[in-house]
């Protein structure tokens, strides 16, 4: 195909990754307001605890890091990052997205929880979540060492990380590394050999391409830029943990409860499948209007090797 020869060299090319320490002073914190729903139910205080719409939010904004990290590796990103911002803005429908995972989280079953209690946990979880980003913030080492021996305490740390495990958190986190890898893929092509072809294909066989260039995505496990799925999984991983060693104990109770039913597995599964899927089909739009405004851009702005 086309847009893989495009994309051969992000595709093919290998490079060291460092040590990546997560961001938890840029932890992510949900707008109650940004909420829709009732405001005491289950499904409303499941989606603030895993920041589904700051999540949303924040995608579109990614650009600008994703393009700060291909410029430190001399990817050359002045002329194709604000064809690529637009792109984003204009296929990250936040409201939309955000209205249908809301949808098929509701369509799981009924709730899997008593709504004040796990309204009560949320609560908690945005409180701990607050604590946390300050503590990185502040470098408070009192803090982090209170957190550290919660965490290492036999009969409390495995509890904590096993909860870690069963949320949704992680499997987001992966897909805003896709995300973030189509941006970056997108920035490298403009620096491809193949780029001016992209001036000669038809709009249509173009977007035909988007779906293969996602499941590629996904499918590496090598050469992932800017952050390899298995790193984002286990920095969002931590990030919960900490998070959840702040939390009293009957909140921690709650959401245990939570995500070991079956009710809260079949919300969680379902939150997770309908945010990969408006993140697919999202992502596909955004590089289709990417490599068309790219294509037509070409026209008039030739690489050096066509002249």
């Amino acid at each position: 195909m086309l847009l893989t020869g495009v994309l051969k060299q992000g595709l093919m090319g290998r490079m060291r990754w460092p040590l990546v320490v997560a961001a938890f002073a840029g932890v992510m914190v949900a707008s109650a307001a940004a909420m829709v729903g009732a405001s005491g139910s289950t499904d409303h205080s499941l989606l603030e605890i895993e920041a589904v719409s700051s999540r949303l939010s924040a995608t579109p904004g990614a650009v600008e890091s994703v393009a700060k990290a291909a410029a430190d590796r001399s990817v050359p990103t002045s002329d194709a990052q604000p064809l690529l911002e637009t792109a984003a803005r204009s296929s990250f429908d936040t409201d939309g997205m955000f209205a249908e995972i809301s949808k098929a989280v509701a369509a799981a079953g009924d709730d899997a929880a008593d709504p004040k209690a796990f309204a009560k946990a949320a609560a908690a979880w945005q409180e701990g979540q607050a604590k946390v980003a300050r503590m990185y913030q502040a470098q408070d080492q009192a803090a982090a060492k209170e957190i550290e021996t919660r965490l290492a305490d036999p009969d409390k740390g495995p509890a904590i990380k096993a909860l870690a495990d069963l949320m949704a958190g992680p499997d987001l986190a992966v897909e805003s590394a896709v995300t973030s890898q189509a941006m970056y893929l997108s920035l490298e092509a403009l620096s491809s050999a193949d780029a001016a072809k992209l001036t000669s294909v038809p709009q249509d066989k173009l977007q035909s391409e988007m779906k293969g260039v996602i499941a590629s995505l996904r499918a590496r496990s090598e050469n992932e830029k800017p952050l390899p799925k298995d790193m984002a999984r286990a920095d969002e991983k931590a990030r919960l943990t900490f998070v959840l060693a702040t939390l009293p104990p009957e909140d921690l109770s709650v959401l245990t409860d939570f995500y070991e039913s079956p009710g809260g597995k079949a919300k969680r599964d379902a939150l997770v499948e309908s945010y990969r899927r408006v993140s697919d089909q999202a992502n596909g739009e955004m590089l289709g209007q990417y490599f068309q405004a790219l294509a037509d851009y070409l026209k008039t702005h030739p690489r050096p090797q066509q002249q």
